[in-house]
């Protein structure tokens, strides 16, 4: 077996994944698409799967379309990462399918956003499309602040940014809960606890992670939203509803996972690398 370990950053968690591949004394290359050309070449198809981990969304995508059309299995596969890129894209997946989601109006143009706001009413969350890491995310509590945020997005060049995603605020608990799937198997899940002065769960805006137990609930709405969108290791950021109960924020195709370790002592990389060997070794 050899295996391609797709990178832009080798972070901490790319670290991990080879120090597990090395243990297992798999074959690998680490291939930089920050700095390396990928060629359409079917001399990619000597390897048998393609970790896919560039932070860049097109990165990861591109370079996940290349090696398959070479006949590389992806993990994750390009219509895994191109749903789980685009938050409307996923909650559309999971919308049609009964899978809970905040309540969500989707504007394209400012006068359409100003339109939402009214209909949704404050506080309420503005986020785009694409992006990561609670960037661009915006809890807007007045008219005054949704029109700040509505003239600096149509400031930017990516259209995809122009466009708005206004969602309930949903301030159940001072939490989120992020879970990871790899194949049909649940993981685990961990709360990620708001810090002071901020209102955002992210573990990269200080959250604070800690182990939580996990019910069948939780379990069956992980594990059926990361096969609707055909993902294989995939991590959910889910919300807790007052009336609703859990609902999916989002899927991320390129999944952190420093908090989860340090929250659930689970050895995600190495959890990764043997379903690899025990699904697709020869």
């Amino acid at each position: 077996m050899k295996i391609a370990l797709v990178v832009d950053i080798i972070r901490q968690e790319e670290k991990l994944i080879i120090k597990a591949l090395n243990e297992r004394q798999i074959d690998y290359d680490v291939i930089n698409v920050g700095q390396e050309p990928i060629p359409f070449n079917k001399a990619l198809s000597k390897y048998d799967v393609g970790i896919i981990r560039p932070v860049s969304m097109y990165r990861a995508l591109y370079s996940s379309a290349i090696l398959e059309a070479a006949g590389v299995h992806t993990i994750n596969s390009t219509d895994a990462i191109g749903t789980c890129g685009d938050k409307i894209l996923t909650y559309s997946k999971l919308f049609k399918h009964g899978i809970p989601i905040p309540d969500s109006i989707i504007a394209a143009s400012p006068d359409a956003a100003m339109k939402a706001y009214e209909q949704m009413g404050f506080p309420l969350i503005d986020k785009p499309p694409i992006g990561s890491w609670g960037r661009m995310v915006s809890l807007i509590r007045d008219v005054y602040e949704g029109k700040t945020i509505i003239e600096h997005r149509e400031m930017l060049n990516n259209s995809a940014l122009k466009v708005h995603i206004i969602q309930e605020y949903i301030k159940y608990k001072e939490r989120d809960i992020r879970c990871i799937v790899i194949g049909d198997e649940l993981l685990g899940c961990y709360a990620r606890n708001i810090p002071p002065n901020e209102w955002r769960a992210n573990v990269a805006l200080g959250g604070n992670p800690t182990p939580i137990q996990l019910d069948d609930n939780i379990r069956e709405l992980a594990v059926k939203s990361v096969k609707l969108v055909k993902g294989e290791f995939v991590s959910i950021d889910i919300l807790e509803h007052k009336s609703k109960g859990y609902v999916i924020n989002e899927l991320n195709d390129v999944p952190e996972f420093k908090g989860f370790m340090l929250a659930t002592g689970i050895n995600v990389a190495e959890k990764l690398v043997d379903h690899i060997v025990k699904t697709y070794r020869a």
